[in-house]
């Protein structure tokens, strides 16, 4: 069954775990002294409240990065969850279980079948806590801080952990970000928000925690991916097709079947030419 040994949990730190799916998706669990922030819940495929518990026995909050069906649908095992009301819509039409079985059949297709039997979280309409930009909180000696990235979604957040120099970039930007289809920003539009946020954060961490396959990054992801954007916009990127459930897109950046950009550079764009500028 699909949901068996779905997870795989690392510590990494004193205070962070990273919970590894077989779809490839990381999700981060940080303690503090007093409660515990679980950052993004996956598909919502077998019993992630359970592998969380594992790991802490403090309550937990969690704060999804954005509304996707990769990162989100495992929320209603939870009681505390907040997201950016701005994504709503995109829960509302990841959720069925239909769009779960294919996201998992589009990963795993060396396992054809193997989702059948899958145990899912039952769809819920998302009314969580509203998840806003500066929003902070205070775990007991670790005080994550939420910001607003939109681009990838239009409620993108990310989490700056301050005690551990370390900022878990969700889907904002990492070696393959997708800001293509009906959702996304105009690729103007979200590379301003990443300048802004790049220069809001500037000095306050040295890595990036991503949500896919690979973990880490430099503390100058948002930089490279800007770049990127930049690039983009001048009409000087590589423009390797690429084909996602159904539609052709472009990778900035010739890379890698994993995404390894073949110049070395790190951060990367899959876009679409008609979704460029902003007017």
């Amino acid at each position: 069954m699909i949901s068996d040994n779905f997870y795989r949990t690392e510590r990494i730190s004193g205070r962070m775990w990273a919970i590894r799916s077989r779809t490839g998706e990381i999700m981060y669990l940080i303690e503090g002294d007093d409660r515990a922030l679980l950052v993004d819940t996956c598909l919502g495929v077998g019993n992630l409240r359970a592998v969380v518990e594992e790991l802490t026995d403090k309550p937990v909050t969690v704060v999804l990065t954005h509304g996707h069906v990769d990162h989100a649908l495992g929320a209603p095992l939870f009681d505390d969850v907040y997201m950016n009301p701005a994504d709503n819509m995109i829960f509302v039409a990841h959720s069925p279980i239909t769009e779960r079985e294919g996201y998992i059949e589009s990963n795993l297709r060396a396992e054809p079948g193997s989702w059948a039997n899958a145990e899912w979280v039952p769809p819920v309409e998302p009314h969580f806590k509203p998840l806003e930009d500066g929003m902070t909180f205070d775990l007991g000696g670790i005080v994550p801080e939420v910001y607003a990235l939109p681009g990838h979604t239009p409620g993108t957040m990310v989490v700056l952990v301050p005690e551990e120099r370390v900022l878990i970039t969700g889907d904002a930007a990492n070696n393959s970000t997708f800001v293509f289809d009906e959702f996304a920003l105009p690729i103007e539009t979200y590379r301003a928000n990443v300048r802004a946020v790049e220069q809001r954060l500037a000095g306050r961490y040295d890595r990036c925690f991503m949500m896919h396959h690979v973990m880490e990054a430099s503390g100058q992801l948002l930089s490279n991916v800007a770049a990127v954007c930049d690039d983009i916009m001048a009409g000087t990127t590589d423009d390797v097709p690429f084909s996602f459930r159904g539609g052709s897109y472009l990778v900035a950046k010739a890379a890698t079947p994993q995404f390894q950009r073949l110049d070395g550079g790190e951060g990367n764009v899959i876009y679409a030419k008609d979704k460029v500028f902003a007017s």
